[in-house]
């Protein structure tokens, strides 16, 4: 046993080693390809109009994200401010733990600090998460038609043909969900009947337990038919959060020269959603740093713009959506640790104990 937690934490060790490397080298790489000057005037002298408006609708996506994890869970005991707080809190652990790891702090300050059971919060996530997936593999399919077929150094009707496929394995999970997580369980149980030494083991018992009570919950919801409301909040939480990196971007641009009519919104949006895929996997490193900028940079390369250019607003971009974000989740962190803000649940025991 001991052995296996060591050859664990070295896994894990040389893990941590090769991302982080992996981002400084990427940094360092893309650092030396532009003029440092660049990069600090054009960050100095970024367009504050869109900036704002950049800004303000990234905060308001989370206004749309609350609201559909409400009708998720479908529970009088959270409210739309504690959703909110949760979801800016979810954001910010997206934004700095890799390969969105940090989808977890939903689950754990939903049970730690709303007592919402961790199988309604990796259910509401699953569903959520795939919703998203949805809707960013339909824009995927919108922006390259609109864009044009074959009109950059990329193949648009490969990625036509990957995003269609992709759009259609998302479907199917979401409508045979259930009956996908209940293939898992019973693989689980069949390792677990083959293996005596798993019958008493506690971890996996609670895994196990826990994977039935989600599935339940998940057969709950589609009983529920919200699956529409979800749908039509998963494109406005979409489509403005696309927008709000557009505005973003075109802060970032307007110092060299760029002005609205010179930048597609479909074009951006191709550029902006390779850098947020490439956040999925493992090489992302520690808070995107390097990788996310490459992504972004050689979508934006392949899209028509100069090195220098796409290294520069990557930077730039990216840092200023990690600064807000991370901002506004230590500022929710700060507001739900505090002794006065109460639950519903809380707030109701206190108006017993005054009674």
């Amino acid at each position: 046993m001991e052995k296996k937690n060591i050859k664990s934490t070295i896994f894990r060790v040389i893990n941590i080693v090769i991302v982080v490397g992996l981002g400084i080298f990427l940094v360092y790489f893309l650092l030396n390809q532009i003029n440092l000057n660049d990069l600090k005037t054009t960050f100095l002298n970024i367009y504050l109009p869109s900036l704002v408006i950049g800004l303000i609708l990234m905060f308001s996506v989370d206004f749309f994200k609350a609201y559909r994890q409400i009708i998720l869970i479908g529970s009088d005991s959270l409210r739309f401010a504690d959703m909110f707080l949760v979801s800016l809190i979810r954001n910010a652990f997206n934004m700095v733990l890799p390969a969105r790891t940090g989808e977890i702090s939903y689950v754990y300050v939903l049970k730690r600090k709303f007592k919402i059971p961790v199988e309604i919060g990796v259910s509401t996530l699953m569903i959520g998460l795939i919703f998203d997936m949805i809707i960013v593999f339909c824009l995927i399919i919108i922006s390259v038609v609109i864009v044009g077929i074959n009109r950059y150094s990329i193949s648009s009707s490969t990625i036509i043909i990957i995003a269609v496929s992709l759009l259609a394995a998302s479907l199917l999970i979401l409508f045979f969900l259930p009956k996908l997580v209940n293939i898992f369980i019973k693989l689980l149980n069949f390792i677990k009947s083959k293996f005596n030494r798993l019958e008493k083991n506690k971890f996996f018992a609670f895994l196990l337990d826990k994977l039935i009570e989600t599935n339940k919950n998940i057969k709950i919801i589609q009983s529920r038919r919200i699956y529409w409301k979800v749908y039509l909040l998963s494109i406005a939480t979409r489509v403005l959060k696309f927008t709000s990196y557009y505005f973003l971007i075109h802060a970032a641009l307007k110092p060299l020269g760029y002005d609205f009519k010179d930048l597609s919104y479909w074009v951006i949006f191709l550029a902006t959603v390779t850098a947020e895929i490439s956040a999925v996997l493992p090489t992302h490193a520690i808070a995107g740093f390097g990788t996310y900028e490459g992504a972004f940079a050689l979508a934006f390369m392949m899209l028509g713009f100069s090195k220098e250019i796409s290294i520069i607003v990557g930077f730039n971009y990216h840092v200023i959506n990690l600064l807000f974000t991370i901002t506004w989740g230590l500022v929710a962190i700060i507001i739900i640790v505090m002794p006065f803000y109460k639950t519903k649940l809380t707030a109701n025991d206190d108006n017993n104990d005054k009674k």
